[in-house]
């Protein structure tokens, strides 16, 4: 009898169980989208970066500008994005940067920074100068943030942009590319 009594309460145990957990999960996400924060990408962290798979990772994505250096250090990536040519605006800059935000914090799940420099290659002096630089952070990032910056256009972004992502422009980025 004591047996029985045994199984019986673990079947039953089981079954509550098989009911309950899908509501508390369910309770949860609804608490989440009362309070404002609702994940909107579910599924679409796939990638996990590491040294094995960063470079065939990165250069796959669809950027028009070349990759510069990569570094990929304690869950921060490091990516320099290089201008050649005087043939690129505003638009072109930022839609790089806003893809190189999404790959990190929408597709991955184990960047939790993103530090995005956008370098401007002088062929005649054979070196680097800094354009505008990013320090994107997962826990900061907002989706709101994001469309502002794929929407700006050849205009110069928001300071609430620029503070939200960190972004810190260059006398050399206002002089040749927003006032010209």
């Amino acid at each position: 009898m004591n047996k029985a009594w045994l199984i019986g309460a673990v079947l039953l145990l089981t079954a509550t169980s098989a009911i309950i957990l899908p509501k508390l999960a369910d309770l949860d996400s609804s608490v989440q989208q009362r309070n404002g924060t609702v994940e909107t990408f579910t599924g679409s962290h796939n990638t996990v970066l590491d040294n094995n798979n960063l470079v065939d990772v990165l250069g796959a994505l669809p950027l028009t500008l070349s990759i510069d250096s990569v570094g990929w250090e304690d869950h921060v990536l490091s990516l320099d994005l290089k201008v050649s040519g005087n043939d690129h605006e505003p638009e072109e800059l930022y839609q790089n940067m806003a893809q190189a935000i999404s790959f990190a914090i929408q597709e991955t799940s184990n960047v939790d920074q993103l530090l995005l420099r956008i370098v401007v290659e002088d062929k005649w002096l054979g070196s680097r100068r800094l354009l505008f630089a990013g320090d994107i952070r997962r826990s900061e990032w907002s989706y709101t943030l994001q469309e502002e910056l794929q929407s700006a256009g050849n205009f110069p972004i928001s300071d609430r942009l620029k503070t939200g992502f960190r972004i810190s422009e260059t006398e050399l980025w206002k002089k040749q590319f927003i006032y010209p």
